[in-house]
């Protein structure tokens, strides 16, 4: 189950949504049940990743959600696939991602108590959640 929501921009009328936690295709399994899938779901790094460490042992289990992240250097979101391979409770692999414009390293952000955000489109402090829209999915 997850969240998903509604940013749009007061300066220049931007919309974009983001969604967080796990649902339609992007859920929790085995790294070897999400191999044996005809569809690749995640970034072609990770997928080749996956099939590396499947490779060397057969009980990992892989963790999977929409996340939104935040630039620390630009402030503007980020809507990412997040993917934690565990073997037993040990987490061996966890993603990360970096800014596509500045290449600074993507952090974590609250995003149902975040109000404003910097517009990507015109980079105005005016990217606003619209809070009649959020809506839930499974």
């Amino acid at each position: 189950m997850g969240h998903a929501y509604f940013y749009r921009c007061e300066h220049c009328g931007f919309e974009q949504s983001f969604n967080e936690g796990h649902g339609f295709l992007i859920h929790s399994q085995p790294v070897k049940a999400y191999l044996s899938q005809k569809k690749k779901l995640f970034h072609y790094k990770t997928h080749n990743l996956l099939k590396q460490l499947a490779s060397k042992n057969n009980n990992l289990y892989l963790k999977a959600g929409f996340q939104v992240y935040k630039c620390p250097k630009c402030k503007v979101l980020h809507d990412k696939i997040e993917v934690v391979v565990f073997d037993d409770e040990k987490i061996i692999h966890k993603s990360s991602f970096r800014c596509n414009k500045c290449k600074t390293r993507l952090k974590l952000t609250n995003i149902h108590r975040l109000k404003n955000a910097i517009c990507p489109s015109c980079h105005h402090k005016t990217f606003r959640r619209v809070t009649s829209a959020q809506q839930l999915w499974s």
